[in-house]
């Protein structure tokens, strides 16, 4: 993994903190899908936290500038990349290798919780990830977030979307964040949403989970089945690998 903080290497104290926001995006030939959306959130979150502005142009030049520490003899990279700020000013990129969605649907186990200040991508995730060790020390593969009241939300690092019969995607009205790969499939599937509990999971098509690393089917929630991956997921997927990649 490559760490700079503006440019240069990243010194020991500036990889620590719990307060701070962040974007993950997959960088494929010096692209990303959705980057618009990337510097939008970035610059919104900055200006929740910080007070103050974070132009694009200026995150592009530093991820610019990561990448081309670990482009290949082509000049090409193909990168996990993060963009990080801790503080109003300074701004930290990590590059590191390249990730795949998981090929094998997903059990997913519920856990009743929610993240706080949901619509931000934010450094507070001790709970979300202590859960997700805790259910696959049980066999499953994420946790997934749920409500008080029953109410599904998102996994542990991911959106979840139900198939309806009729191709429709279906994402719980929950407290979540509204995750970029997300807002891509809201763009090229025919979506909508709507209070979804666990006894509605039977009466779905389907499954799956989205994030930048790409979508991944979702065998079964609890001791609930789901459909295995079928041309309704298929479509979602063909429809949200045909979203241009913008270059960085």
């Amino acid at each position: 993994m490559r760490i700079e903080t503006d440019g240069r290497p990243a010194t020991a104290a500036e990889l620590f903190g719990t307060y701070g926001h962040f974007t993950a995006m997959q960088v494929r030939d010096g692209g990303v899908q959705g980057l618009s959306h990337h510097l939008g959130r970035l610059d919104a979150a900055h200006r929740e936290l910080f007070g103050c502005e974070l132009l694009g142009e200026r995150v592009r030049d530093l991820v610019r500038h990561a990448l081309a520490g670990t482009a290949d003899a082509a000049g090409t990279a193909d990168a996990s990349v993060r963009v990080l700020l801790r503080d109003a000013e300074r701004v930290s990129v990590s590059v590191a290798e390249p990730n795949q969605p998981p090929a094998a649907p997903q059990r997913l186990r519920s856990v009743q919780y929610l993240r706080p200040f949901p619509h931000l991508k934010h450094l507070g995730s001790f709970a979300q990830l202590e859960w997700a060790r805790r259910v696959r020390l049980d066999g499953y593969d994420d946790a997934l977030l749920t409500a008080p009241d029953g109410a599904l939300a998102e996994s542990s690092i991911a959106n979840i979307g139900f198939l309806r019969d009729d191709g429709v995607v279906v994402w719980p009205d929950a407290p979540q964040l509204h995750g970029i790969a997300m807002q891509l499939v809201e763009a090229t599937t025919p979506s909508t949403r709507r209070v979804v509990r666990r006894d509605d999971i039977a009466t779905f098509a389907g499954a799956f989970l989205v994030n930048s690393i790409g979508v991944a089917a979702v065998a079964s929630i609890d001791d609930v089945p789901l459909p295995g991956p079928g041309p309704l997921l298929a479509g979602v997927v063909e429809r949200l690998a045909d979203v241009p990649w913008e270059r960085v």
